[in-house]
């Protein structure tokens, strides 16, 4: 109670900073024919990475995290998308040179490159994760029968679109459709862990109680409610929340930037939240009323009710910015 509760208060809603496949070994396949080839991705068009580490057939590309960091610097791209950034790792310059090394050797075995040119595809992805018009990124942590950390961002430029998937030290690059973001990020949750809705009903209460009363409970279920209850919360709101809130097995969420016609990056102020249980699949939405206070709703949610959540959350982002909406 104590872990689950602390988690669904404080850490489900805070918006994170972020910003932000094989065609054919052979680099002198045309740009058109390859980016072609790219859109059937992986295994249920997931995006997560293949046990070999590249599907030549279906235009998907899985680099290890030092070959994802070796090429970001090579092509001398801007910084990287924090949701999808890597460490940069060789603490010398002679150990640098070693995994660099290292690293263009495993890129070239595969045909993925040479320092004199990259595949045309792996290229033309990484560029566009770089600096995307738009983007929905998600952080799943231990989310269904996955344990450890997942993460996506699908992002698009003009008509062209990219996923990414970033999971236990392996980056899977594919194209994915611009007009479906929403779409391809949530694609990944499902694939890694689909659950249905939990029991339970919508609760809705100032953020502020909600917190307090958490900090207040500790490890006792009796201090929540009785926090809760000071604060003036209904006593059927409260078993619901009791209810909701079990042991978490997972947790994620999700958000959304765009670029405005300066190329300034506009990114949403809050984020999709949700949360696991034994029972099921929890959705935690915060927004703020007209007079500034923040206010946050919990509520049973299935696949489908969470896409609705992060679709009209990246519709409102890109209307922000005033790039428009395919």
């Amino acid at each position: 109670m104590p872990a689950a509760v602390r988690t669904v208060a404080t850490t489900l809603w805070t918006p994170t900073t972020s910003g932000t496949t094989t065609c054919g070994a052979s680099a002198t396949w045309s740009r058109h024919r390859c980016l072609a080839k790219s859109s059937a991705g992986l295994t249920g068009a997931t995006g997560l990475p293949s046990a070999e580490g590249a599907d030549a057939v279906n235009g998907t590309i899985s680099v290890s995290a030092l070959e994802f960091d070796v090429l970001w610097e090579h092509l001398r791209l801007p910084s990287m998308p924090v949701v999808i950034k890597v460490g940069s790792p060789g603490g010398t310059f002679t150990e640098r040179r070693r995994l660099v090394a290292e690293a263009w050797a495993g890129l070239e075995r595969r045909g993925f490159g040479r320092p004199v040119g990259v595949h045309p595809l792996l290229e033309h992805l990484l560029r566009l994760l770089a600096q995307p018009d738009r983007e929905v990124d998600g952080r799943f942590w231990g989310a269904g029968a996955v344990a450890g950390e997942t993460r996506v961002l699908a992002a698009a430029r003009g008509g062209d679109g990219a996923l990414a998937v970033l999971r236990a030290g392996t980056l899977t690059v594919r194209q994915t459709s611009p007009a479906g973001l929403p779409s391809a990020a949530l694609g990944v949750l499902n694939a890694i862990g689909p659950a249905g809705a939990g029991p339970g009903h919508s609760v809705t209460m100032p953020t502020h109680d909600f917190e307090s009363a958490a900090a207040t409970a500790g490890a006792d279920r009796s201090r929540f409610r009785e926090a809760l209850d000071r604060r003036g919360v209904r006593a059927d709101d409260i078993d619901a929340l009791l209810e909701m809130i079990g042991d978490v097995s997972g947790y994620g969420k999700f958000g959304a930037a765009a670029r405005d016609k300066l190329g300034r990056r506009h990114r949403a102020p809050r984020v999709i939240s949700f949360f696991d249980t034994t029972a099921g699949r929890y959705l935690q939405v915060r927004r703020t009323s007209i007079d500034g206070r923040p206010w946050t709703t919990l509520s049973p949610a299935d696949h489908r009710r969470i896409g609705q959540h992060v679709d009209e959350l990246y519709r409102e982002t890109v209307e922000r910015a005033g790039a428009g909406v395919d």
